[in-house]
């Protein structure tokens, strides 16, 4: 269940992977090199649901991405 504050849903890591339909590694991965932002509370790092539906817009499929000729 995400966390609420001020009318904004946060997702753990694992969370947030399992609502854009890829592994947690490959979201540590994103967040890492800053294609999907997050903040660290703690021990633990959260990601906005807007964030993610920012992600999901974009539509970047995992991987590598194809050379355009």
């Amino acid at each position: 269940m995400p966390l609420q504050i001020k009318n904004e849903s946060f997702f753990t890591t694992s969370e947030a992977a399992a609502y854009l339909g890829f592994a947690e590694d490959t979201m540590r991965r994103y967040i890492y090199r800053k294609l999907i932002r997050g903040q660290k509370i703690g021990r633990t790092i959260v990601i906005s649901k807007t964030e993610c539906d920012r992600y999901r817009k974009e539509k970047r499929a995992p991987g590598r991405q194809k050379k355009n000729p």
